[in-house]
């Protein structure tokens, strides 16, 4: 019985030690256009959110997030780097204010390949999540 039980407890850790508890994700992988559904956020409800994750411009080292809700009324673009899963740059507010706020933002996949978009810093962003979602068509 003891060799039947030490036998489950080695096929489970060898199981498990194939498994990665924390999924790394890459650029690659989250890089385009998502939509995310309504969102609650500063005690009212944002809707029509979309996330663009864009690859650095032609001779440029920093990637570019733009995000905007409510059909554009609130429009942020930022530039950063990315270590893994995390960006970490700056934004701007758009629509002429110059003022530059930092920001962390933290992605993750859902196994059925949900975004996830954790905001993290200074200004207007800071404490959004954004979840649920999914990467637009091309074309």
């Amino acid at each position: 019985m003891k060799k039947a039980v030490v036998s489950i407890i080695v096929l489970s850790l060898l199981a498990l030690a194939g498994c990665e508890l924390f999924p790394t994700i890459s650029w690659e992988d989250i890089k385009g256009e998502w939509d995310f559904p309504d969102t609650e956020f500063n005690d009212s409800t944002i809707t029509a959110i979309h996330l663009s994750l864009m690859d650095p411009g032609e001779g440029e080292t920093e990637y570019r997030i733009d995000l905007s809700w409510n059909n554009f009324d609130n429009f942020y673009y930022g530039e950063g780097t990315m270590s893994g899963n995390i960006f970490n740059g700056h934004y701007q507010v758009g629509g002429g204010d110059d003022t530059e706020y930092p920001i962390s933002v933290t992605f993750s996949l859902s196994d059925d390949n949900k975004l996830r978009a954790v905001f993290d810093g200074e200004g207007p962003l800071d404490g959004l999540i954004l979840e649920h979602g999914t990467l637009s068509p091309v074309g």
